[in-house]
């Protein structure tokens, strides 16, 4: 390490979660998850190779044995019976075989390589069968893919270590962490996170902030100045890491524990309103079904975000069967006792969950609603689920990524084909879905007078949103400084979208991280807005800014707000927010 370098002390970054801890590092290094990828071979490298892949074809074989046996004895799996048979017969396909030995004899390609190559090739003949039903089965050859790679690398045993090696009380240095990693790591040993990479509205540190767990993000090279078991000071509160911090730094706190100020437990009425008495919902989003009753204790008026795409953490070794999705939907439902829920369908793609292929550009990719209406059967599983759960509770719906009117259109053309094969199955569904839209794209924001008569409701997805409309990636460290939701151009559309709703009569909620900072509660107040959703940690400071704000004032501030924003005067926006009460 540079002896000049090595002197730098203190780290700035972007504050993800506040919260200020002293304790000792633990860097993370993940497992490495793929084999590399090699040409070329010798004869005998691809004798190896063509062992490994018929050994993993053979662990994979009997691990899908396993799990369609256990099925058998589950009257509610025998639809994922159904679908581990079908893997079963791809994975025994002598077509499917003879491509990935054939690319190992004769191309000298590692077997990963080749795997990868035949899957791929594979993969796009079934997507171009005119025949719905051999390309929706397509998806399969994915899950193979996976699941033989996985065996190839051992990184599933791999994976069944990482807890166990991860320290008790540890601040977590590493310099990214990926959202599956992030729901996966035990989070009751991680007491703060910091990282090189990422930006504020990840999905990591979306999580890290359900969690409650003090986050710094973008320091861009601290993983170079620690090692395992230094103390340091992470103090999310201001942004920075001091690595080397001296007594006085430390002395009002004890080892390894968060830095916490005694305060009086307020009580709040059950029924929020602003100051000048302004009916007020705030919800909360949620990642699973452990944080459901949290939210029912700490006084959410209801759940304003379901993430379902973390059922496929919950469900590592398979897509979750409809049966699966309509038990884990049914329980929250029942949890939340009548409360409305807003369940997002699977938001798969970009920085979320992996959508099974390369990408050069997954942001602006197949993601969100463009991945399931190219998989109309996957889809249509998750809407069967929904439905079917939507009569223990006061069930919502909300499409993500949503560009065209035909998105819409398309997908509404699946929800009723489901009803109907529901009811012709002997389902009874007697209650109404409200059926909404995520407004996080600029086609969308712009186009609301023309989408808004057909759907019910719209939530304003923030964090991607700002990063279509400024063209900055959120988890670019390098382009961080440009993701600004000061940004005037935002606020005016932020604006735009509220009036709109209500020149509809449409309810319109926020869900994106904004929603969950004090700070900017009072200008969301004074740009129109009177439904949040936050994560679950800030409720409690959400709700009582919100307590403390009056709608007149707010509004006055909005456009004092704008006004400044237009000259791009940004530090004295904040100064004149953290100023202003009431």
């Amino acid at each position: 390490m540079d002896p000049m370098v090595d002197e730098k002390i203190i780290f700035k970054g972007i504050s993800a979660y506040p919260g200020v801890v002293y304790g000792q590092v633990y860097k993370w290094k993940p497992p490495k998850k793929k084999r590399e990828t090699r040409t070329g071979l010798s004869s005998q490298e691809s004798k190896a190779e063509l062992e490994l892949f018929k050994s993993s074809l053979k662990k994979t074989e009997d691990e899908l044995a396993k799990i369609k046996d256990t099925c058998r004895h589950n009257p509610n799996q025998q639809e994922l019976a159904e679908i581990i048979e079908s893997q079963i017969v791809f994975l025994n396909d002598p077509i499917f075989r003879a491509k990935v030995v054939e690319r190992i004899q004769l191309n000298f390609e590692s077997a990963n390589l080749a795997l990868a190559t035949a899957v791929s090739s594979l993969y796009e003949e079934f997507q171009n069968i005119p025949d719905p039903y051999f390309r929706e089965r397509a998806d399969h050859l994915l899950d193979i893919g996976k699941r033989l790679e996985t065996n190839l690398s051992d990184v599933s045993e791999q994976n069944q270590d990482l807890n166990s090696i991860l320290p008790e009380s540890c601040i977590l240095v590493a310099k990214e962490i990926t959202p599956s990693e992030m729901i996966t790591l035990d989070k009751s040993k991680i007491t703060g996170i910091a990282t090189d990479y990422g930006g504020k509205t990840g999905h990591m540190a979306i999580i890290a902030r359900n969690f409650g767990i003090p986050t710094i993000v973008g320091l861009k090279n601290i993983t170079s100045h620690v090692e395992d078991e230094d103390y340091i000071l992470l103090d999310s509160v201001k942004g920075f890491i001091n690595r080397s911090p001296n007594l006085n730094d430390i002395k009002l706190f004890g080892l390894q524990s968060e830095f916490k100020t005694p305060v009086m437990e307020e009580v709040l009425p059950p029924e929020l309103k602003t100051k000048d008495g302004t009916l007020f919902l705030l919800k909360v989003n949620i990642d699973s079904l452990d944080e459901v009753p949290l939210a029912l204790e700490k006084g959410a008026d209801g759940i304003g975000l379901v993430r379902t795409e973390i059922l496929f953490i919950q469900y590592k070794d398979h897509k979750p069967t409809e049966e699966e999705q309509f038990n884990v939907y049914k329980q929250i439902l029942i949890h939340m006792k009548d409360k409305p829920v807003t369940f997002r369908v699977w938001d798969i793609g970009a920085d979320k969950m992996e959508n099974g292929y390369e990408e050069s550009n997954p942001f602006l990719g197949n993601r969100g609603i463009r991945y399931l209406l190219r998989h109309p059967h996957f889809f249509k599983e998750q809407i069967r689920a929904l439905l079917r759960a939507s009569e223990y509770g006061t069930m919502q719906v909300m499409l993500p990524m949503i560009t065209t009117l035909a998105e819409i259109l398309q997908s509404k053309v699946l929800w009723n084909e489901c009803i109907e094969e529901l009811k012709t199955s002997g389902f009874t569904l007697n209650k109404s879905i409200p059926f909404g839209i995520m407004v996080e794209t600029p086609a969308c924001a712009l186009n609301l007078p023309f989408l808004g008569k057909h759907i019910d409701f719209y939530s304003v997805g923030t964090n991607d949103l700002l990063q279509y409309l400024l063209a900055v990636e959120r988890n670019n460290h390098t382009v961080n400084d440009l993701y600004n939701p000061w940004q005037v151009v935002f606020l005016l559309l932020l604006k735009n979208i509220a009036e709109v709703a209500k020149s509809q009569k449409k309810p319109v909620s926020i869900c994106g991280e904004i929603g969950s900072d004090p700070m900017f509660t009072s200008v969301l107040i004074g740009l129109g807005y009177r439904d949040l959703s936050c994560a679950l940690p800030l409720l409690k400071k959400v709700k009582k800014r919100i307590t403390e704000c009056s709608v007149w004032k707010s509004k006055l501030l909005a456009e004092q707000v704008l006004d400044l924003a237009a000259e791009e005067k940004f530090t004295e926006i904040e100064e004149l927010v953290n100023q202003t009460s009431g």
